[in-house]
């Protein structure tokens, strides 16, 4: 039963991502625009997860070209590229964090200032969290 709903949930997440975009489109002017923009954006989410869950679940692999991917996964270069990466992943991210406090505080202000805040100390804290935690390990 496990490997039937792994199999049918990104197509169940994929349709109903069309569902909520259809009901969106069709509810139009008759619902808020609060209500109208979370469904888009819950539709957009849904349907990225269950495209990209389709996708993988058509990948074959021979039991050879998954030894080869899982030795290249474990390569300590592969490793450290990854992790420069996500080092260098993190410094744009933050300066997007930054950009969008910025034009928020300037043009909008109020909670949503706050809010970016928020999300710019948790980003930061995130970071050395798992800088923490990756010393620990190494």
């Amino acid at each position: 039963m496990k490997d039937f709903l792994k199999k049918i949930f990104p197509y169940v997440m994929f349709a109903a991502a069309l569902a909520l975009i259809l009901a969106a489109f069709l509810l139009g002017e008759r619902v808020p625009e609060q209500l109208s923009l979370a469904m888009f954006t819950l539709g957009g989410v849904l349907m990225g997860f269950g495209a990209v869950g389709i996708a993988l679940s058509r990948i074959r692999m021979s039991p050879e070209q998954q030894k080869e991917y899982e030795r290249g996964e474990r390569d300590e270069r592969n490793v450290a590229i990854r992790e420069k990466a996500a080092m260098s992943s993190w410094y744009w991210t933050l300066y997007m964090l930054w950009a969008a406090f910025m034009v928020i505080q300037i043009f909008v202000g109020g909670l949503w200032g706050v809010a970016i805040s928020v999300v710019i100390v948790l980003h930061c804290t995130f970071y050395m969290i798992n800088i923490h935690r990756w010393n620990k390990k190494m």
